[in-house]
């Protein structure tokens, strides 16, 4: 699906058909890439479907699409060939698939490395998301800055729907409560969409915050412009902490969301102090305006003191690097 997504031209009178020879390559080999000899992977093969996350080359996949893009057929008669059904008709997919192969920033998605074939790499992956060492805290973080903007909705929507799915399948006694902290929300989890790229990664969000409790995975949106935010996963909410706001549009969100019987509580929105904030909801006996504790270890997004800076020198060679580290994309 997200691959559909992101490639198919909903404008293009053979988009049908392509999403459906997509489909049909794709299951195709994936069954491929199931031994029937293995009993664990011969159980998958008797109740596949096009979901069932199966490893296969998306390379293998556009080699058979070419191949049905240029394929003749023979004719009844056996006096010539004729054109294929699909043929040229898969020309536009097979360059925007190629397009998107060697856009270096999608690398994540559409590396052929070896070792992502590997049936078994689909549980170190859940392992790193999900599980727990002895030794490891509580938290993990995914760091999705060198997404580019475009497919971030799709790719954050992915993950979470992973995590989701497995939750899902995991017995009742065995599933462990999992969080998800969406910091700067609005970017993944908007308010409009824009392309169906951005609608699918936004579906997994909303069914979380409607299924989820079940399955125990929340969601904990984090975002400074909530007007932005998608108003069925807000409705969901059963909690809010409200930091300072002067945006309208922002404050009419929160007190939309405030029970009717807090009155003024929300016009204190534009009047709190740094580290002030309003709490409502289940997790304390009664609507309070507290004072967070400083962090011992503060984040890196304090803002910049512009006036010890400007007294300082700065090297000039270091613009040199910076426009290196723009170049490769990459700041080592």
């Amino acid at each position: 699906e997200e691959i559909e997504a992101m490639l198919l031209d909903r404008s293009d009178s053979n988009a049908p058909n392509q999403a459906r020879v997509l489909f049909n390559e794709i299951i195709e080999f994936k069954k491929q890439g199931l031994d029937e000899k293995n009993s664990e992977q011969k159980a998958i093969l008797d109740n596949f479907t096009i979901d069932s996350p199966i490893p296969y080359a998306l390379k293998d996949v556009l080699d058979k699409l070419e191949k049905l893009d240029k394929e003749m057929v023979s004719t009844t008669n056996k006096k010539g060939e004729k054109q294929g059904p699909l043929y040229g008709k898969l020309t536009r997919f097979i360059q925007r698939l190629k397009s998107k192969q060697s856009d270096k920033r999608l690398n994540f998605l559409f590396n052929n490395d070896d070792k992502l074939q590997d049936y078994k790499w689909l549980n170190s992956l859940i392992k790193k998301l999900m599980a727990f060492e002895s030794n490891e805290s509580g938290s993990k973080i995914i760091d999705f800055s060198e997404v580019p903007s475009d497919i971030l909705p799709l790719i954050t929507g992915l993950v979470v729907r992973l995590i989701f799915s497995i939750q899902q399948w995991t017995e009742a006694e065995n599933r462990h409560p999992i969080a998800l902290f969406c910091d700067e929300a609005h970017l993944y989890i908007p308010q409009n969409t824009n392309s169906i790229t951005e609608a699918k990664g936004l579906h997994n969000f909303e069914r979380i915050a409607k299924e989820g409790r079940k399955y125990g995975v929340s969601l904990v949106v984090i975002s400074q412009r909530p007007a932005d935010v998608s108003k069925t996963v807000l409705s969901q909410c059963g909690n809010f902490v409200a930091m300072r706001l002067t945006n309208a549009d922002d404050q009419n969100v929160i007190r939309k969301l405030f029970p009717d019987s807090l009155g003024g509580f929300s016009e204190l929105l534009p009047i709190l102090d740094i580290g002030e904030c309003l709490i409502v909801g289940d997790a304390c006996l009664l609507p309070s305006r507290i004072k967070i504790s400083e962090p011992k270890k503060k984040p890196d997004s304090a803002t910049v003191d512009f006036w010890t800076e400007w007294k300082t020198e700065k090297e000039s060679n270091k613009l040199k690097e910076a426009v290196q580290a723009l170049r490769q994309q990459s700041k080592q």
